[in-house]
């Protein structure tokens, strides 16, 4: 039976005192105390009050668009005009810019990492502050390399000074950006989403260094959506929702859902139960959206022949290089070469050339790696959504229909909630839940006929994921034909009519969704018992 979790109004009671005092009596390392800020589309943080004790680790978490990042973005100087107060050790302070935010030992890590790839991991620690040989612009590279050695070595962490960061993996450039931020003398360390591109192994050695981190007494902000991983890391907790703050409290006092309960209030229970009222409908007597008539991919995909009718999701299940993505990328033309094989739909028999071609013939597809295939990450949000609808009465005559266009942007907006309201921004200014939702309005505005879903909420929170099952939901009750590839056992059963299995490249014959649970997809997956 699941724990009596608490109420909001007792949360919000129970953690009138948000700050930590050291044992000495000093002040916090760290305050906030009613920050607001607003954008043009309204306002999006509403008296938000944060604190970080010295040596604590302090998560903080909620769904995309809650907050957390314009927060944090706050505190690292990128948004100066804000309102409420900053206070670093009992001293009030103005984040004018991020070199202000930094002098005041305030230092984050985005996801995405601010390094120089050319240049060496020695250079990029010492970036900006180089020992010279005593002449203006020279550079003692030996000296430069046994500081910044001496500064990984105070941490525990052992990196290949003069190698060019790019070289290095994800987990090795990770660390470099703690050297950087630490040899800094940063009291505040903010990890956003620090764990979302690594390995176990990874993830256990960064766990360690935020323990000798935080014994340090260095304060640490710990950003994820991975809900587990936080109970493992962090001592307190903040939630944030639509901008305001639900509560603050040990973590000790939660459990994951409860704390997922917090995040997104009463839509927790749908994605726990995660029932479709479509699940029950008979598809073999709809129309086949798409027809796959021995596809295949030389050395890649075996001939795979599968129907997939309309308003059914079928979902692709197998592990990391089974030939799933590889499939769908056959299907839209991504992997042109090399294939052989057929396609149908209602409107085209053949092989898609490219995914334009494949938009034609109604199928379009949103992969995995929504930053570098899915986004234009320097244009705004309204041209993300009308790219792929420009060919479906966007246009007359050559001409934009500026007003059609303008109001299919608003309509997608509003339905798939996506915030800010406001299509003028980039994209790359949203949270990575808000710019999954852009791409599933851009899917929706093509009007195409089968949708193929690649990890559709990887690196999204519970709180989106929930909006877009619906939005999923809503799509395949409309008729819209669904192929799914997620590494999710969770999703794969709550969104699938029927599952696929492959295995080196070979596809086996669709089985109900419901003829699997957790364990048993896990088993046949991988051959073994879920533990």
């Amino acid at each position: 039976m699941d724990q009596i979790h608490p109420t909001e109004e007792s949360v919000r009671s129970d953690s009138s005192s948000l700050t930590v005092e050291g044992s000495d009596g000093m002040p916090r390392l760290l305050e906030m105390r009613g920050i607001t800020k607003d954008f043009p589309g309204g306002r999006v943080l509403h008296g938000v009050d944060f604190a970080v004790g010295r040596g604590e680790v302090h998560a903080l978490v909620g769904q995309n668009g809650a907050g957390k990042s314009t927060l944090m973005k706050i505190l690292a100087g990128v948004h100066p005009d804000h309102g409420g107060d900053i206070l670093v050790e009992g001293r009030r302070v103005e984040m004018s810019s991020p070199k202000r935010a930094l002098d005041q030992g305030i230092a984050v890590i985005y996801q995405e990492f601010a390094l120089a790839p050319d240049l060496s991991v020695a250079a990029n620690i010492a970036l900006g502050r180089e020992p010279t040989l005593g002449v203006p612009g020279s550079l003692n590279h030996r000296k430069m390399i046994e500081r910044s050695r001496r500064d990984a070595e105070r941490l525990g962490i052992e990196l290949p000074m003069e190698r060019p960061v790019g070289e290095l993996s994800v987990g090795d450039q990770q660390l470099t950006e703690i050297v950087k931020a630490v040899s800094r003398n940063a009291q505040v360390l903010v990890m956003d989403e620090p764990t979302a591109r690594l390995s176990s192994e990874e993830r256990d050695r960064l766990f360690g260094i935020i323990r000798r981190l935080s014994e340090s007494g260095v304060g640490i902000v710990y950003i994820s959506h991975f809900l587990e991983e936080i109970f493992s890391v962090a001592s307190r907790v903040t939630v944030l929702r639509d901008g305001e703050r639900i509560t603050t409290q040990p973590l000790e006092e939660l459990t994951v859902k409860e704390l997922a309960r917090l995040m997104v209030g009463d839509k927790f229970r749908e994605i726990e139960v995660g029932t479709r009222e479509h699940l029950a409908a008979d598809h073999g007597s709809s129309e086949p959206a798409l027809v796959l008539e021995g596809l295949e991919i030389e050395r890649c995909v075996a001939p795979t022949s599968l129907t997939i009718r309309k308003g059914e999701v079928l979902g692709l299940a197998g592990l990391q290089g089974a030939g799933r993505t590889e499939l769908a990328d056959a299907i839209v033309g991504n992997r042109a070469a090399h294939r052989r094989g057929r396609i149908r739909t209602a409107s085209f028999s053949g092989l898609p050339r490219n995914p334009r071609h494949a938009l034609r013939a109604g199928i379009i597809m949103l992969p995995a790696s929504r930053k570098t295939q899915g986004i234009l990450a320097v244009r705004p949000v309204a041209e993300n959504i009308a790219v792929a609808a420009l060919g479906r009465g966007l246009t007359r005559l050559g001409f934009l229909r500026t007003a059609k266009r303008r109001q299919l942007i608003g309509d997608l907006m509003r339905r798939f909630a996506v915030k800010p309201q406001d299509t003028s921004v980039e994209i790359t200014a949203l949270s990575g839940g808000n710019q999954q939702k852009v791409l599933f309005a851009r899917a929706t505005a093509a009007d195409a006929d089968v949708l193929i879903l690649d990890q559709p909420t990887a690196g999204v929170d519970v709180g989106a994921t929930v909006e877009l099952y619906d939005q999923i939901d809503a799509l395949t009750a409309s008729g819209l034909a669904v192929l799914l590839i997620s590494d999710d056992l969770t999703e794969l059963l709550r969104l699938s009519d029927s599952i696929v299995l492959m295995k080196d490249g070979v596809a086996g014959e669709p089985r109900p969704a419901s003829s699997y649970d957790r364990a048993s997809l896990l088993a046949a997956i991988t051959g073994k018992a879920e533990s």
